[in-house]
């Protein structure tokens, strides 16, 4: 009997190991089929592609869409008429809404006309503000004045996703070169970032968090509810105004913005926006140790090609 339970046992044994077997040839065929499927390629390079076309797409379209704006002139400047604030709230609380309904006159083409734009920062009667007119989008206007500025302009995004793309395709050796670029570019863009923001003639705003909006993309189903995104409402003072404005930043959580906080703003001399963050000491630091690692790399990758 117990050599039979022993048989048993050796048995059972060898079918996992059969099966351990099988399951790993399995894997291995499916890496193989992989592999032709994408041309040789791995997971790993396949992966690389998405990434970089994923940029070369956006950097392409926002160039496009830059060149297209500058040709078709789209800026211009409007006069504000009236405007009307509109708010809702849910049952927690939150703003839903918070948006001005603001009536704009603009000149086009020698001729007066006006228009009502949804804003979501407070102006006055009378001031003149710059607006844009988006032929993409049927000749919808949109006021600019206070849009955050991208750190990583078109052109940064289009190096970038060509450089990922290459990576795949380029023999081991010059892919550290590859890399060392990518650094590069991003140190650059840092430093620019940053001596742009320097640069600008500004002067300090007190504002205060006085509301939190909650922003949700879709609607809540029965067994689902879209995610939330929550922005502050900052309220300052502006040559003797009180005015609010929604901030363009957010996070997934409300429990980051209590009310009644203080933050400072920046007020551009030049242009007259308003601005959310002055220029960080973090950015023109992580840029510069970007570029040194970057340095670093191509004189590495120099040596092994033996060019030093």
């Amino acid at each position: 009997r117990r050599a039979a339970k022993s048989s048993a046992g050796e048995h059972s044994g060898d079918a996992a190991v059969f099966a351990v077997h099988r399951i790993a040839a399995a894997i291995c065929s499916e890496r193989k089929r992989a592999k032709e499927m994408f041309g040789g390629l791995t997971i790993q390079a396949v992966f690389l592609v998405v990434i970089g076309a994923a940029l070369l797409v956006t950097g392409t379209s926002g160039l496009r869409r830059s060149i297209r704006m500058k040709k078709q002139k789209a800026q211009r400047t409007g006069k504000i008429l009236r405007i009307s604030h509109v708010e809702k709230r849910d049952e927690e609380g939150f703003l839903i809404q918070n948006y001005y309904e603001t009536r704009i006159e603009y000149v086009e083409n020698g001729h007066r006309q006006q228009a009502t734009v949804k804003s979501v920062d407070e102006f006055q009667e009378g001031e003149e503000v710059r607006i844009l007119k988006d032929n993409e989008r049927g000749g919808q206007l949109r006021i600019v004045e206070n849009e955050k500025s991208a750190v990583f302009g078109p052109w940064i995004l289009i190096g970038a996703g060509i450089l990922i793309i290459s990576m795949p395709f380029v023999q081991k050796q010059y892919g550290s070169a590859i890399l060392a670029a990518l650094m590069f570019l991003t140190g650059a863009a840092l430093c620019a970032s940053y001596g742009k923001d320097k640069k600008r003639n500004t002067e300090e705003i007190k504002a205060v968090l006085t509301d939190v909006l909650k922003w949700q993309n879709g609607q809540k189903k029965k067994w689902s509810t879209p995610a939330a995104s929550y922005y502050p409402i900052l309220t300052y003072t502006l040559d003797g105004k009180e005015r609010r404005m929604r901030s363009r930043y957010n996070s997934s959580s409300p429990v980051n913005y209590k009310k009644g906080k203080e933050i400072t703003l920046y007020r551009d001399l030049e242009s007259g926006r308003i601005l959310e963050r002055g220029p960080k000491l973090s950015m023109l630091t992580g840029g510069i140790i970007l570029i040194l690692i970057s340095a670093i790399g191509a004189i590495s990758t120099l040596d092994v090609l033996g060019i030093l």
